[in-house]
């Protein structure tokens, strides 16, 4: 689980449920040169827990870089979308900025405030 400390910056996008939700974002070197990075959507529990709903990062991986994990589908289906028309960091921020309540409100509806199984 990514702590709120690794984050460069977050910003709080909503409530569903009472279920504060928040999109971090991290990058190497930096926000302004990203070479890697990650922008999550998440919400946290009381007990410092980061659920994350999901991300955009390029992470390499078979199938390609730039990506969503959709952590908030059900347990059986898949997580990992190459099939996104997403540039970089800042794009993957508006991403996750614009589809947020979908998101937060599937992950609460097949998981509620636990993180995905598998």
């Amino acid at each position: 689980m990514t702590r709120n400390s690794d984050f460069e910056y977050l910003c709080e996008v909503g409530r569903v449920r009472s279920t504060v939700f928040q999109i971090g974002a991290r990058a190497d070197p930096s926000v302004n040169q990203p070479e890697s990075f990650a922008v999550i959507l998440f919400f946290e529990l009381s007990d410092g827990t980061v659920v994350e709903v999901a991300k955009v990062d390029n992470a390499e991986h078979e199938e390609g870089t730039i990506h969503i994990d959709r952590y908030y589908r059900d347990v059986d289906a898949d997580i990992k979308d190459f099939d996104v028309d997403i540039d970089g960091l800042w794009e993957g921020e508006a991403y996750l900025e614009q589809h947020w309540q979908q998101f937060a409100q599937t992950h609460l509806d097949n998981h509620g405030r636990a993180t995905r199984d598998s």
